[in-house]
């Protein structure tokens, strides 16, 4: 009996599910991030720093928002794709690295 190839194709996982459900993660932290009590509790964790002066907080938030109104790093997040790809899930682990490190490269624009 012969295979359908439709069939097999439509039990893959799309990169266009991949990557969206890789935003809403993504996003999912920077709406966290943006409540103040949580961005300090970030930086305090991985910068040690428990205050910072109103300006940067604003420009910071204003980052973050930024952020969270662009599209994904497709390059950024290859490796993370690629994974999901090959494994075939759609969700990507929570705190997988690749989120950290994209919010640490805002954060270390303004000295921390």
């Amino acid at each position: 009996m012969e295979k359908n190839p439709a069939a097999s194709k439509s039990s893959k996982v799309s990169i266009e599910k991949i990557t969206e459900s890789i935003r809403k993660n993504r996003d999912q932290w920077i709406n966290e991030l943006l409540k103040e009590s949580s961005l300090m509790l970030f930086l305090e964790e991985h910068y040690n720093t428990v205050a910072i002066s109103r300006v940067k907080l604003e420009f910071l938030m204003r980052d973050l928002k930024e952020l969270q109104n662009s599209s994904i790093d497709l390059v950024h997040y290859s490796a993370l794709i690629t994974q999901m790809k090959e494994a075939n899930i759609s969700i990507p682990v929570a705190n997988h690295p690749l989120f950290l490190n994209e919010l640490k490269s805002i954060v270390k624009k303004y000295g921390f």
